[in-house]
């Protein structure tokens, strides 16, 4: 039987959703102290997030019976810290994104033998009662509603959990980790990037595309690929134009808790980045022509981010096979961080390891190495994975 020694200090690398809730399920320990080590609080990739809470877009029932769980975790917290109320909404979502209509039946029932909330809702519900302000043409005949869905203000959400870590006791550093630490073959904490060394018991890397560096240098590599979303926004309108999350056809939206409306897309045959403006062009004249009264809504801005996704689609959680570092990189973060702060946070406490985590452990990649961009363009997308890009169209 091993022995395990509780860590006095940890290190979470990452200010996005994931780290954020690591770190702050690990503030709430009274023997260990936290550091967060983020570049940005609220993260890169997480404030250019759709940031839809669920479970329902797997098809794989343990991955579903992961998202569920997260999303339970989730409602916990919502009650465990002040004002996250405001920034998490669960209205559900209407879903037709498969057109063929006995595959979307044939999904729906699939999603209810699983115990999911699903109802089917005909285009008059959908009129009356989540988007009168939608065009009946637009409207399906009938859509699934997940009812048990959310959506969050992700970066927002984000920012208030480190903050009430930081009110249990954690520290924040707003700066880069470079490298980490090691001392005879054990990682014990990370260098900055002004040379400075903070020293700890065990280190979390939940940086997203930029944990694929920092644990390369260390010949441990992450099978991540920056997958580009382009999401789009008008300016703030009326609050309730639209109750819950629509996954269309070809356009999904969701109203901001700023009253804005968020829309993208899917796109499974093109790169948003070749032509970004013409791209959310094109999705804003969808949104008008989705709206009756679509003339009067104003657009404002586009946002491209990089998500941080595996080989094979599932998260990348817990041992690196480095004495002292634990990983958690994932897209989503948003769906998946409660219940992975919860986990992840408990194994480098206490060294329980909740059995969820076998089905996502980094060593399922045997032999994995990570592929170089194949010419100028991909190399040029990959470096652009740590900016925040947020452009405005000339009025």
């Amino acid at each position: 039987m091993s022995y395990f020694e509780a860590p006095q200090s940890v290190v979470v690398v990452g200010g996005g959703i994931v780290g954020a809730s690591i770190a702050w399920h690990l503030s709430q320990s009274n023997t260990t102290n936290t550091t967060i080590v983020a570049g940005k609080v609220g993260g890169i990739a997480t404030p250019n997030s759709f940031a839809w809470v669920n479970a329902g877009s797997t098809d794989a029932k343990f991955y579903y019976d992961f998202r569920r769980r997260s999303m339970n975790r989730w409602r916990q917290i919502e009650e465990e810290v002040p004002g996250l109320s405001d920034y998490i909404k669960w209205d559900g979502s209407l879903n037709w994104e498969i057109k063929n209509e006995t595959k979307r039946e044939e999904y729906g029932e699939k999603l209810k033998a699983w115990g999911y909330g699903v109802v089917t809702v005909n285009k008059t519900e959908i009129e009356t009662s989540y988007a009168p302000e939608l065009r009946e043409d637009f409207l399906p005949n009938w859509a699934l509603r997940y009812t048990e869905e959310g959506h969050m203000e992700a970066h927002i959400v984000a920012e208030k959990l480190i903050e009430q870590a930081q009110a249990n006791g954690a520290s924040l550093l707003e700066t880069n980790v470079t490298s980490l630490f090691k001392n005879d073959g054990r990682v014990v904490g990370v260098v900055l990037n002004n040379g400075q060394v903070v020293h700890a018991d065990h280190v979390v890397v939940a940086g997203g595309l930029g944990s694929v560096d920092l644990l390369a240098a260390e010949n441990i590599s992450l099978p991540l690929t920056p997958r580009a979303g382009l999401l789009a926004n008008t300016v703030a309108i009326d609050k309730g134009l639209l109750k819950g999350v629509f996954y269309t056809n070809d356009l999904h939206m969701r109203q901001t808790a700023d009253g804005r409306i968020r829309f993208g897309s899917d796109y499974s045959d093109s790169d948003p980045t070749d032509n970004p403006q013409a791209v959310a062009d094109d999705l804003f004249a969808k949104l008008q022509n989705a709206f009756r009264e679509g003339d009067k809504i104003g657009y404002d801005y586009y946002t491209v981010g990089y998500r941080p996704t595996p080989e094979d689609g599932f998260p990348i959680l817990g041992e690196t096979g480095l004495d002292g570092v634990t990983v958690a990189v994932m897209h989503s973060g948003v769906s998946n961080g409660a219940l992975v702060g919860q986990i992840i946070s408990k194994q480098v406490l206490t060294g329980e390891k909740d059995p969820m985590l076998a089905d996502f452990l980094l060593s399922r990649f045997s032999n994995t190495t990570i592929a170089a961009p194949k010419n100028a363009a991909a190399q040029r997308r990959a470096k652009l994975h740590w900016k925040n890009r947020i452009c405005y169209r000339a009025r």
